[in-house]
């Protein structure tokens, strides 16, 4: 097979879309080593994309991602003959096609957006009609789909993985962090939806929150659509030293906070998935999470479910928390749980339901 992947944002985008983006390319090539494989990247980043060695850079010209992935997918899709498009969000409007949907959240909880973003997504929907399979990340975000967009059924869910580049980088400490030996980690964008308010008043409730083992927030804005919901008083917490943000960082030194943080907190209103409760998890770091229906289906046994709209049970989780463990290692690998991922895309493209099925089981 000769397929196509949207690599809109290869080079810069939100950092869960790009991790999703890259790992399905890499994975691909490995699971399915007899596919040519092509890339459509950015014109405008042509020399800063780096493929994995057997795959293919073409290049793309419009912006935002819809207008690339609705126009010219297709028609680059045509001009090197591929027999499949794998795009994210936004499906070609011609031309044999999969569409992986991050999410919907924006029509359930059109309140946690702008009207800007909310104008933008709505051509999700009626694009992956055009599609001939729509993929998701998990049965509870393929269960929103279907119930919002009854003409997408079925919708099959994918699973996805901790980002192998983040499993493979060197642990490096934060430069910020260098008087900071305990603390409590939140990682995610800086929007309403990731409920920072409530995961923040709930450290600052807690007793063993303190300026010598504060609550450390790692995300940025960017890309974060209607703004976070922080206390009034998130000022005098950061004064005090109970409170540290610490922006977007690097791969290297995510990777020492998971590995170094007391416990990890993610009270996310809602979700299509949540990768980084997988992530610290991965590294060892108890987990508390919203209790939510993605959470309970993706964040393990081990995780410590809370309300989100509940301060107090965030700060009793947390006095509570267990002790760190060692790195959750999955069977066959990091490799394998993005292989596993493409191979329910690859079957459905090929109309196997047995074999999706089986992988869902």
């Amino acid at each position: 097979m000769r397929v196509l992947f949207d690599g809109f944002w290869w080079v810069k985008g939100p950092t869960a879309n790009q991790t999703v983006m890259r790992e399905f390319v890499k994975a691909w090539v490995r699971a399915f080593p007899r596919d040519e494989v092509l890339v459509a990247v950015r014109s405008r980043h042509r020399d800063d994309a780096i493929l994995p060695a057997t795959a293919a850079p073409v290049y793309t010209h419009l912006a935002p991602q819809a207008a690339t992935n609705a126009l010219e997918l297709g028609v680059l899709a045509k001009k090197h003959h591929v027999d499949a498009v794998v795009a994210h969000n936004y499906a070609p409007l011609f031309g044999r096609s999969a569409v992986f949907i991050h999410d919907l959240l924006f029509k359930d909880h059109p309140e946690w957006f702008t009207t800007k973003e909310r104008v933008y997504f709505a051509a999700m929907g009626p694009l992956a009609r055009r599609a001939d399979a729509v993929c998701t990340s998990s049965l509870t975000e393929a269960y929103r789909i279907e119930r919002l967009e009854p003409r997408l059924r079925p919708v099959s869910a994918t699973g996805l993985g901790v980002s192998s580049q983040l499993a493979a980088a060197t642990a490096r400490r934060p430069a910020s962090l260098r008087d900071v030996r305990r603390f409590v980690l939140s990682v995610g964008r800086m929007n309403v939806r990731k409920n920072l308010g409530v995961a923040i008043e709930g450290a600052m409730l807690a007793h063993s929150v303190s300026s010598e083992r504060p609550l450390v927030i790692v995300g940025s804005s960017e890309y974060s659509g209607a703004a976070a919901d922080l206390p009034p008083t998130v000022k005098d917490y950061v004064a005090d030293g109970r409170l540290v943000f610490l922006g977007r960082i690097s791969d290297e030194e995510l990777r020492w906070m998971y590995e170094q943080a007391d416990g990890f907190i993610f009270v996310s209103r809602d979700e299509g998935f949540g990768l980084p409760p997988i992530e610290a998890r991965h590294f060892g770091a108890p987990v508390i999470v919203s209790d939510i229906a993605v959470m309970r289906e993706v964040a393990g046994p081990e995780a410590v479910f809370v309300s989100p709209n509940s301060p107090r049970e965030v700060a009793r989780a947390i006095d509570l928390l267990p002790a760190r463990r060692g790195v959750h290692r999955p069977v066959g690998g990091i490799e394998h749980e993005w292989e596993r991922c493409v191979a329910v895309i690859r079957a459905r493209l090929d109309g196997d339901v047995g074999e999706e099925a089986k992988l869902n089981d």
